[in-house]
């Protein structure tokens, strides 16, 4: 459901509303709601939702068995760094990332096809 933009003025609209979420699901069961339009930042998520023969559009959960709940937060970390930067006019600050999660995130990336 979309918000118009009249839909701000009002001061009874609930945002839950009109929030379109995902809920992402690692293997060790940590749920993650996440706002589609950040979601949307990872191409396979986006193909997970839109494909019609995929449930996860129809549940809009994407469980990810092979990927970990630390993991995960940090992909989402990531995605919502894409989002607040892509386009951005000032310069992009390094996105930090911990020397013991590097090479596992890196397979994460690779398999989310995150480039």
């Amino acid at each position: 459901m979309a918000v118009g933009a009249t839909d701000f003025d009002n001061p009874h609209l609930d945002p839950a509303e009109s929030f379109s979420y995902l809920r992402l699901v690692s293997a060790d069961g940590h749920q993650f709601y996440l706002d589609r339009r950040i979601a949307y930042e990872c191409d396979t998520f986006r193909k997970m939702v839109e494909q019609e023969n995929f449930k996860e559009g129809q549940l809009n959960e994407i469980k990810l068995p092979t990927i970990t709940g630390k993991l995960l937060e940090k992909v989402i970390e990531y995605l919502y760094f894409k989002y607040k930067y892509t386009d951005a006019k000032t310069t992009i600050p390094d996105f930090p990332i911990d020397d013991d999660v590097v090479l596992d995130l890196l397979l994460v990336a690779n398999y989310l096809n995150m480039y």
